[in-house]
């Protein structure tokens, strides 16, 4: 059944009232309702059981949701054992002896991101808990943490073509050049090529890096950081992180050792390489089940090694560890609805097809010449709508490839310009998982990480759009150099402007 233009209502609802109630369970909840009753032809009582029976169920019978959320659980069981034993503080204290300002603590952040480059999902879940105490000591907002954890997800990931995006990219490009029969070129010559000109990854990167060493930081995110070195007030007053702790939680934290929390975070990577390695993950794809398996495992491990280590310094008994764990993993329900809520509204736009109503509404612009920007602009709108960097990959391949083979358009240019625009969702979108991973990895507010990292998504897609039209004119890797001179005088200017309206606190203020 075509909708029409009633596709889009559920995704724009979505958004509008995130931004609105600053409450993202009640937007989520009430989209996927409207979306659900929109199916039933505008019956609210049918529109709620297919809401519970076909989206939602459906959203957990998923083998990969399911996975996902039981690593959540055992995450946040690990994060509240780590917490409790006083491991982080103590690494807290010790790194703070070299990394002793706020520009250098983003910064690691930063650098842990980009070690992590193997997994999207698992990236803000594992560099977070490592550099949460040492970011609340300096602090750095809630906001900014989330920031940088979002910035060094799936941009990096789009990179490598080892790894599940990079395998999927590469099967959407091989598939329409055999659906061409081009043969004098491959897929992964196409993906390799295209790496240079994937302007949005590599500008979303560098910025992060950019702002966390040079503070130049402006808008809504220059004000959160304000707050938080004038007041310490990491998190907006009247904030919910995504992931928090009670106030006995942090009444019961111990005096623990650097080695508590090393010890096992070293156990961590090394049985999830370990697993990797077991799977040829330097020549072979791994199977998202089989990598979501090695997360899961490495923290088991990790959680069993921290259990002895509490046993042997006498931080704890054995039944206290296991009741701050399952207690830590409590902590997590509200971030399993989040997601959940985020899988039902996509299965709800999947439905109305709310992506084949946004190409059928911009087909009449692609003129050849602006065949790239045009990739890009409606890759962006259809990732923010809907969520999902892989969904508008897999609208966008089959359409603009072909397109731009017959126009005789540069493949990895057009290529890069699809990836880049479904990045910008996955980024940037309210429902998308990595957003609110990010969210729950800096234990932030979900609806301020939204807002104040969307003026810097934008500025870099802004300049995304202004470079596609200029790589049309000049074929040439040069043209990101250009590009990241242009964004970090861009970056510049709009800091200055912010810094002259709102100031910049850089003196950490009383904590009140």
């Amino acid at each position: 059944m075509d909708y029409g233009i009633l596709s889009i209502i559920p995704a724009v609802l979505a958004i509008v009232l995130a931004m609105i109630t600053k409450n993202i369970v009640i937007s989520l909840a009430i989209s996927v309702f409207v979306g659900s009753t929109i199916i039933c032809g505008w019956n609210p009582i049918a529109g709620f059981l297919e809401m519970t029976h076909t989206h939602i169920f459906t959203a957990l019978s998923e083998p990969s949701n399911m996975q996902a959320l039981f690593m959540m659980v055992i995450i946040s069981g690990f994060i509240a054992l780590l917490t409790s034993s006083g491991g982080a503080g103590a690494f807290t204290n010790l790194v703070t002896k070299k990394v002793n300002t706020r520009s250098k603590c983003e910064g690691g952040i930063w650098l842990g991101g980009l070690f992590v480059w193997f997994t999207d999902t698992g990236n803000s879940l594992i560099v977070g808990p490592i550099f949460e105490a040492l970011a609340e000591k300096l602090r750095v907002s809630r906001e900014k943490f989330a920031y940088i954890l979002d910035c060094t997800t799936s941009p990096i990931c789009s990179m490598i073509p080892i790894i599940g995006w990079g395998v999927t990219t590469i099967s959407l490009i091989q598939a329409e050049l055999d659906n061409a029969a081009i043969t004098d070129v491959s897929g992964m010559d196409v993906f390799i090529q295209a790496i240079p000109f994937n302007y949005y990854a590599i500008l979303t990167l560098f910025m992060a890096g950019l702002l966390a060493f040079t503070q130049w930081d402006y808008g809504p995110m220059l004000k959160a950081q304000n707050r938080a070195m004038k007041t310490g007030k990491t998190l907006r007053e009247g904030g919910v992180p995504m992931r928090s702790e009670s106030a006995s939680d942090k009444e019961a934290k111990k005096d623990g050792k650097v080695s508590t929390m090393v010890i096992p975070l070293i156990t961590l990577l090394v049985v999830l390489f370990a697993y990797l390695f077991s799977k040829d993950f330097l020549h072979t794809r791994v199977a998202g089940s089989d990598l979501r398996t090695g997360i899961a495992s490495a923290f088991f491990a990790a959680t069993i090694v921290l259990v002895i280590m509490c046993l042997k310094d006498k931080l704890y008994t054995f039944t206290e560890c296991i009741n701050i764990y399952t207690k830590g993993c409590s902590n997590a329900m509200f971030m399993c609805i989040v997601l959940v809520l985020a899988w039902s509204l996509s299965s709800v736009t999947s439905t109305l097809n709310t992506a084949g109503y946004l190409i059928k509404i911009s087909s009449g612009f692609l003129a050849p010449s602006m065949l790239p920007l045009v990739m890009f602009i409606l890759g962006a709108i259809m990732s923010f709508a809907t969520g999902t960097s892989w969904g508008t990959m897999g609208v966008l391949m089959p359409l603009g490839l072909p397109v731009a083979i017959d126009m005789g358009s540069a493949l990895p240019l057009v290529a890069a310009a699809i990836v880049g625009g479904g990045l910008f969702g996955d980024h940037c979108s309210p429902i998308s998982d990595t957003t609110v991973l990010a969210s729950i990895g800096a234990s932030c507010d979900h609806v301020d990480h939204f807002e104040t990292q969307m003026p810097y998504a934008v500025t870099v897609a802004v300049i995304c759009g202004i470079m596609f039209v200029l790589a049309g004119l000049d074929y040439s890797p040069v043209m990101l150099v250009v590009a990241a001179v242009l964004l970090a005088v861009v970056v510049f200017v709009l800091h200055k402007l912010s810094v002259k309206k709102y100031g910049q606190e850089k003196t950490p203020g009383k904590i009140s």
